[in-house]
């Protein structure tokens, strides 16, 4: 989903509130009703809540991503726009994109980090460098890395050699879960 049926999906929502206690008021005749007062205080209070959060959460957000609220990007085309941005020499942050879940690249990725990967992974294995970890290369797809290394990642770090396979990760740090990098 983009940015902008996540919006319309939310102000559906709000606006949904609002025909339900009128609805409510207008048309249920039971001796338990609640009194009109009640529900459009309940009603104002929690909307007055929701958009004070709302506000909030769009003030101190980082604004280079403000768009994503609105735009009709998903995640994958998101994504992909980031990966075509970056020069060839940006490899630290393109690797940033083989630890999200395969599904932000699955569409794209064969056309785009394959290529990436092959191209450069020897270079890697040479200069080893700071993010090139066990556990980046555990979120790498088998058949984005080079069939040599595969062999060798099979003998001695237990790679999966099935690329139908799909490795559960474990665990995250909370350092990761607040977007710092994982400890090398």
């Amino acid at each position: 989903m983009g940015g902008l049926p996540f919006l319309v999906s939310i102000l559906t929502s709000v606006v949904g509130s609002f025909v339900s206690v009128h609805v409510y008021s207008n048309y249920y005749t039971k001796d338990d009703k609640l009194d009109n007062e009640t529900l459009h205080t309940t009603l104002i209070s929690l909307v007055s809540i929701w958009f004070l959060s709302a506000v909030a959460f769009a003030s101190v957000i980082n604004r280079e991503y403000l768009h994503t609220f609105y735009d009709m990007d998903t995640a994958s085309s998101f994504n992909q726009k980031e990966f075509l941005h970056l020069r060839d020499n940006q490899d630290e942050e393109k690797s940033d994109i083989l630890t999200l879940h395969p599904d932000v690249y699955l569409a794209w990725g064969d056309e785009l980090i394959k290529p990436w990967t092959l191209k450069n992974w020897n270079r890697w294995e040479e200069e080893k460098p700071t993010w090139f970890t066990d556990r980046w290369i555990e979120c790498v797809p088998n058949e984005y890395i080079p069939f040599g290394w595969r062999v060798k990642y099979k003998k001695t770090k237990g790679r999966i050699d099935d690329s139908q396979l799909q490795k559960r990760r474990g665990s995250i740090s909370v350092r990761e879960l607040v977007g710092g990098k994982e400890e090398r």
